[in-house]
Formats: structure tokens, sequence, C-alpha cells
């Protein structure tokens, strides 16, 4: 089975239990159940060097605070896969990218809480594999990826279209998009549905962007999928606003594929 890369806006936490439209809309995509693994880079975890999760049961990270005692006892008890890790370790070695295995890092918010509501039977084995800090180097991930698409693995970049979490903290959870993120949102677009890297790569001239993403952390898993596609167009399985001002855009590049019988 081929499996196409998603990019993932996730959001703030409570986006687990929430019951927003993006919360049902990940709940209704889901995962095939013939997955091999799940390999997330997130916007929560950047570091210098490639690392990739190697235990066989990563925790649950609870990178956050004041949503409440739910969110903060919930866990995703998904099994590692240490074996697919040593794999991914050499596939970046080969592609000249700097990587190392992390055996004691576990899955921190960007990763487990779109998986809990997309497969809560958390019976797929996750891998976690930090964010690169340039927009270049998660190209580079992403392209040295790609041969795991059709191995069955799930690639996930998980970060947000819009990111003005300054903004976010005032608004109703349903209020309408503010001016200044639909105007990234609608730039961005087709570029995305294009697959052009080139011009999303120049996403600091787009409209309101250092206000949209004043840290880059949450773009670069868009570039990362993209990448990971090979060129494929972007297709929209989700768009929704947060706060008004988090786009919750669902993105697949390519269309799954079944293997032999």
């Amino acid at each position: 089975m081929t499996l196409p890369p998603l990019f993932i806006s996730h959001g703030a936490p409570d986006l687990l239990l929430n019951g927003s439209a993006a919360n049902q809309a990940l709940k209704q995509i889901g995962l095939p159940d013939l997955a091999a693994a799940v390999v997330v880079i997130s916007a929560h975890w950047e570091s210098e060097t490639a690392e990739i999760t190697a235990s066989e049961r990563p925790a649950t990270i609870h990178d956050f605070r004041g949503f409440g005692p739910a969110l903060e006892r919930a866990v995703y008890p998904a099994a590692g896969a240490p074996e697919l890790a040593g794999e991914i370790h050499a596939l970046l070695q080969m592609a000249g990218i700097a990587a190392r295995l992390n055996r004691s890092r576990g899955l921190d918010h960007g990763a487990w809480i779109p998986l809990a509501l997309m497969r809560p039977e958390a019976d797929i084995p996750v891998i976690q594999i930090s964010l690169p800090r340039s927009d270049a180097a998660a190209i580079a991930l992403g392209r040295a990826l790609a041969p795991l698409s059709g191995r069955g693995v799930q690639l996930v970049g998980s970060g947000s279209l819009t990111h003005a979490l300054a903004d976010a903290f005032g608004p109703v959870e349903t209020a309408p998009s503010a001016p200044f993120a639909a105007a990234f949102h609608d730039w961005a677009r087709p570029l995305i549905a294009r697959g052009d890297l080139a011009a999303l790569s120049q996403w600091r001239d787009a409209p309101h962007a250092t206000r949209n993403h004043p840290t880059p952390e949450h773009f670069r898993p868009l570039l990362t999928a993209i990448a990971a596609g090979q060129g494929q167009p972007g297709r929209l399985l989700h768009h929704s606003w947060s706060r008004g001002v988090l786009a919750m855009d669902v993105w697949r590049f390519g269309e799954i594929t079944p293997g032999p019988a």
C-alpha cells in the first residue's frame, strides 16, 4: 500500500476534546487499517541534527498546561518501531542528513493528539522525527523520507497553516476568520494545491506572514509533507478555523494506492 503524506494543522491541545469541525474531520479521515507505521514530524520538537524516536513504548508528553485535568491525564499508548527507526536512520544518512536515534523521547502533543482522533485504538506503531531548523533542511528531510510512503508508512507533517497564537487567546472556538489570517490562508491554498514548494518557500513575503507565523516551526512541517509527496498536488481534506486565527487545514499529497492482492 502506498500512503501519501499528510499535513495536519493540529491547533490547540483541546482539539482532542472540543468536538470542533476539525476534531470531527480527523476522526473521519482516520488512518488505514493496513498502515505499517506512522512517522510524524511535529512543530514541537526541533533540533539541528535529526533525531528519531526509537523506544518500544514512547511516552505521551504533556507539553502544555491550562487545558484541564482530562487532557493532562490523557495518554496515547501506541507502540514504537525501533527496527523501522533504525532503517530511517540509515535512510537519512544515505541522503547526507545527520541523524541519531533517541531511545528516551516520547510523543509531543503535535504528534499524539491528532493521532488519538484519527486512530484512537493506538494499534499502529508511531515514530516521531525532530523538525529541522531551516526551510531547506525541512524540504530535504521530506525528500529523504519519501520512499517510506511506498512501504505503507503514513508520513505526517503536524503544524498549523496559520499560527497567530498571541491572537488566539481571546476569541471563542467558532469565531469567524480574522482578515489577516484569511489573507495568508488565501495566499497559501492555491500553492499547496499545486504542490509548489518553490513559491511556498517564499512564505515570509506572503500577506501578514510574521503575524501568522511569528516563528517558523508550525509552517515547516507543511514543507516536509509536500517534499515527501514528490511534487504531487495537494488535496484539501478539511478546512475550518479555530478561534478565528488558526487555520485547521488538512492536506494529502497524492492518492492512497492499494498494494498487490
